[in-house]
């Protein structure tokens, strides 16, 4: 694909989609001091930015910020209007919108119905503000998590995370848009808590994102 034809791509999210300097600072999980833990210093490294450039696309906008929820019920949702007109910018819209989010509604345990509500507000959202836009929507993976760190979340907090990403692929398909159903492919990848994914597990999981969506492109 050519640069003059190359989708415009970009992204919302949690912490795991964050990188400091795309990102805003404070709601940044990822950043170059961060590369003892992560292994890697730079946003080229980042499955957003490495599934952009594997479907051959250009980076516009990232619009994730660590510690946010879907949902209203929780903070900082993606379901805000201002989060998601933050998917374009002055000059271009989007032809590409990758969703990666709802860890956070899982863990606080957010009510399913509040879950469903906002999401599919969200995917309507973006449609709405960004006309002709395709939204691709990933359902909730875990990682490995080393033994020698505290995991993000208790296994007590996730027990229910099939439950939410069932209501993902249901939103997805009443929104139609497309789905990137991560957890039916089945696996796991490198992480530096059990959610945030280090060097070596972005890359598992920019994978998992391309398999699915050139099939499609």
């Amino acid at each position: 694909m050519s640069q003059a034809t190359a989708p415009k791509v970009s992204v919302l999210g949690d912490g795991i989609s964050t990188f400091e300097g795309y990102t805003p600072r404070l709601g940044s999980w990822y950043s170059p001091s961060y590369i003892s833990y992560s292994g890697f210093g730079t946003a080229e490294e980042t499955w957003w930015m490495l599934v952009t450039q594997k479907i051959g696309g250009t980076f516009l906008k990232n619009n994730s910020f660590s510690g946010s929820h879907v949902s209203y019920a929780g903070h900082y949702a993606a379901v805000l209007p201002g989060r998601i007109r933050g998917l374009a910018t002055e000059e271009e819209s989007p032809d590409i919108v990758l969703i990666y989010t709802g860890i956070n509604d899982v863990v606080h345990d957010i009510e399913l119905d509040k879950f469903r509500r906002d999401y599919l507000d969200m995917l309507q959202k973006v449609q709405k503000f960004h006309p002709g836009v395709q939204v691709w929507a990933g359902t909730l993976v875990l990682g490995q998590n080393p033994n020698n760190r505290l995991p993000y979340a208790t296994p007590e907090s996730l027990a229910n995370l099939e439950d939410y990403n069932e209501i993902i692929r249901d939103c997805v398909k009443e929104a139609g848009c497309h789905l990137v159903d991560l957890a039916a492919q089945n696996f796991t990848y490198d992480s530096v808590n059990g959610v945030h994914p280090t060097k070596e597990g972005m890359v598992t999981f920019a994978n998992a994102w391309v398999e699915t969506i050139k099939k499609d492109l």
